[in-house]
């Protein structure tokens, strides 16, 4: 269940330590976590920050077809290193700060679920802001954001998803990933009507 070293990985993190993250990829366990929140048949799946596949092969694992899994890496060599591993997926190379206009030109509907390896609290503030906003905005309505990290803290303040209008709650930990790290699931807030 332990992360395992990848010279692509570290070359990328060495590149750009913020956008990575971590030094070394999510572990197994981390990666089955995330995929365990995963509906197969809520509809597509795109999963931001990639790397090297670790949650996309759980995904696959979990019952995700290939034609509705997109990959979004913003690492030309990591990107390069996912067609190869998983010929079958859609990989597209950009910033997730640019994620609808991405899709868009590649013809991606709206997916039911984005999956995040992004180091949302690493990213500054406007920039996190942007991304989250793009997310929520290419959402089904009724679409999840998985997101994890490795901070105690929420990876999207309290603040922030008051501002996005968006509601999360922690559904697991994973103590034995390099490092500890918990999951998270965000959906847009329930809006009632009073009668």
């Amino acid at each position: 269940m332990k992360n395992t070293f990848d010279k692509q990985f570290l070359s990328a993190w060495l590149r750009n330590p913020l956008q990575t993250g971590a030094l070394v990829p999510s572990g197994s366990a981390l990666a089955t976590a995330m995929a365990a929140q995963v509906e197969p048949d809520r509809g597509s799946v795109v999963e931001l920050g990639a790397g090297t596949g670790v949650i996309t092969r759980a995904l696959l694992s979990r019952g995700v077809e290939p034609e509705h899994l997109v990959l979004l890496e913003k690492d030309h060599r990591l990107a390069a290193q996912l067609n190869q591993r998983f010929p079958q997926v859609y990989v597209l190379r950009g910033d997730a700060g640019r994620l609808k206009k991405i899709l868009e030109q590649a013809s991606v509907g709206q997916p039911g679920t984005v999956v995040s390896s992004l180091p949302l609290l690493s990213i500054p503030s406007q920039l996190r802001l942007r991304v989250l906003s793009q997310i929520f905005s290419i959402l089904e309505s009724d679409g999840e954001l998985i997101q994890f990290t490795y901070s105690p803290l929420p990876p999207i303040s309290a603040a922030l998803a008051t501002a996005l209008k968006v509601t999360g709650s922690r559904v697991a930990r994973v103590p034995w990933n390099l490092p500890p790290a918990a999951v998270w699931v965000y959906r847009r807030r329930r809006i009632t009507t009073g009668q």
